[in-house]
């Protein structure tokens, strides 16, 4: 009867460095970045796409309502429809 051993190799800790510049507001933290054909984009901590504009302003203007609106306390104060929400068929 043969046994075979399995050699355990140990792999060293992988070190990564936050070099991004975040930015913090009541509801959270963010960083932005640039993405393909000019636009700019959101990212909270955890890696998630927050929003996507035109300018570095607009993103810096209108992530922390984004954040606020993802909080569990959230009431819906600045949620509101403008117009018919509804598809109605032209008879």
């Amino acid at each position: 009867m043969t046994t075979t051993t399995k050699l355990k190799t140990k792999k060293a800790p992988t070190v990564t460095t936050d070099t991004y510049e975040w930015f913090t507001c009541e509801y959270g933290q963010y960083r932005i970045v640039s993405t393909r054909y000019s636009l700019f984009k959101s990212i909270d901590k955890q890696g998630n796409d927050l929003i996507t504009g035109l300018t570095e302003q607009a993103i810096h203007d209108c992530t922390p309502l984004h954040l606020l609106a993802q909080q569990p306390d959230y009431d819906g104060k600045y949620d509101t429809v403008i117009g018919s929400a509804s598809v109605t068929p032209d008879l």
